[in-house]
């Protein structure tokens, strides 16, 4: 696994004489190689396709992502999945309810490994999809991820016949590009046909495969519907009013007692899909997002088409009227 991002990108050095001078230096770290060999047990193909069938409920059922832990135990060499208590229909993100662990729930995680409460299980992996869109690592998923350490996967396109993945590695807040090879357990004699700088490549098409098997009951249970207000209190909702949206290309005005979170999410999928009809890449918005929220005009256009619900087209119009004096 290849150093992506540092952790640290500055350091500095101090001197002070007393009663003569005080020296303060900063360096700025421009690079830094590093590698990490993992030689861990690999993941099962069947625990594999319990998550990822979990994933396809959860977004054909939920309409919303949904995340999975993943365990992982030296000693018995193997890998354990568990989806803990989560917000259900939350759209484009997936939120863990903060719930202890009654004791008997832990004697049924622990039992769908095959094994005693114990704990030698390290919690070394984390799963969630992103519905019909592709994989990508969001700026909140780089959030949360950065400070645990171990391998995060996103899985995207859960609507389609094969899924896409987007893997990344974290150590001491340093990241790095895992070769999922390591992790999932090729064939040794397909292996041996397909280049070593391939086996990467080949363990993601394996695993985006669509397999329907069935999950754990208890993964269902735990996708809990929970009332917004309260629970979110702290997220702000869009000072817009609910009015009339000017034509039926604008979101319904029902969804504006939404939390923006999830309004938020609901925006996303709808780029990630429509753009996909238009051969448009998820780089494409970025940088586009990245260019309004840089400009102030650009900033400012979109703030009065949302306050007065019209559409940089009509805007436009309105303008280019007004300039040429009809």
């Amino acid at each position: 696994m290849k150093l992506t991002k540092l952790a640290n990108a500055e350091l500095c050095q101090e001197k002070v004489v007393a009663g003569l001078l005080s020296c303060h230096i900063d360096y700025e770290i421009k690079s830094g190689k590093g590698q990490i060999d993992y030689t861990g047990p690999k993941f099962s193909a069947g625990m594999w396709h319990q998550v990822l069938s979990f994933f396809r409920w959860t977004h054909k059922e939920m309409d919303s992502e949904s995340q999975v832990r993943l365990y992982v135990n030296i000693k018995l060499g193997r890998w354990g999945a568990w989806a803990f208590p989560q917000e259900a229909r939350t759209g484009m993100s997936a939120r863990e309810i903060a719930t202890p662990e009654a004791p008997e729930q832990a004697v049924a995680r622990f039992a769908s490994w095959g094994s005693e409460p114990s704990g030698d299980w390290l919690y070394f992996a984390t799963v969630h999809h992103h519905c019909s869109a592709s994989a990508f690592q969001s700026g909140t998923d780089e959030a949360n991820e950065r400070n645990q350490d171990g391998l995060h996967l996103t899985v995207g396109r859960m609507d389609a016949e094969r899924h896409d993945l987007h893997a990344r590695f974290y150590l001491n807040g340093n990241c790095f590009a895992p070769d999922l090879s390591r992790f999932w357990p090729l064939d040794p004699v397909l292996a041996e046909q397909v280049p070593a700088t391939l086996h990467d490549e080949l363990a993601r098409f394996q695993m985006g495969e669509k397999v329907v098997v069935d999950f754990p009951d208890a993964w269902r249970k735990n996708v809990i519907e929970v009332l917004a207000q309260g629970h979110h209190a702290d997220r702000h909702q869009l000072g817009i009013p609910l009015q009339r949206w000017p034509d039926d290309d604008w979101p319904n005005p029902r969804r504006l007692d939404q939390p923006v979170w999830i309004r938020t999410g609901h925006a996303v999928r709808e780029i990630a899909e429509r753009g996909g009809a238009s051969s448009l890449t998820d780089e494409d918005f970025v940088v586009a997002l990245q260019s309004l929220a840089e400009d102030p005009a650009a900033s400012l256009i979109v703030e009065a088409c949302l306050k007065h619900q019209v559409t940089p087209e009509e805007l436009l119009g309105e303008v280019q009227s007004y300039e040429s004096g009809f």
